[in-house]
């Protein structure tokens, strides 16, 4: 399966000049927790864990201080396999979708899930989720995904 198929193709982005409020405004009327940055092109990506753990020690109220400029992204004609092993491998949940060099999409690992695709091993790779007397089943809340 390809990543075109089961992507999310509507991108909600913000540029460097909003605000953290605007961003979590944005973030919490469209229910999502990733929001990329384009100003003339892709310069980052702003998580709302990003926001979260940085505000205890930014008081910025721009989003510059928060972007995260390390963007993992991927060709919507690459296989879902591929998408996986990145995710597994940079320990992300959404990757930026392209087509040569324009943004065409956000492909999450909800919308892997929602495919029935198997990525159990992925999704413990991420998490770092162990097998201990501890921790015998364990569950993700969709919430994070």
């Amino acid at each position: 399966m390809k990543i075109k198929d089961i992507m999310s193709k509507k991108i909600i982005s913000c540029n460097s000049n909003s605000t953290v409020y605007d961003v979590a405004k944005l973030m919490k009327r469209n229910n999502i927790g990733f929001i990329p940055i384009i100003d003339d092109r892709l310069i980052g990506v702003i998580t709302d864990r990003d926001i979260v753990i940085k505000c205890l020690f930014n008081n910025d109220i721009f989003i510059e201080s928060y972007i995260s400029d390390n963007v993992i992204s991927i060709d919507e004609d690459e296989d879902i396999e591929e998408s996986l092993k990145l995710m597994k491998d940079n320990k992300i949940k959404r990757l930026i979708v392209k087509r040569k060099k324009e943004i065409v999409g956000i492909l999450s690992l909800s919308d892997i899930l929602n495919s029935n695709i198997s990525v159990i091993d992925t999704i413990k790779s991420i998490y770092e989720i162990k097998d201990n007397i501890f921790n015998d089943n364990p569950e993700i809340d969709e919430y994070y995904l």
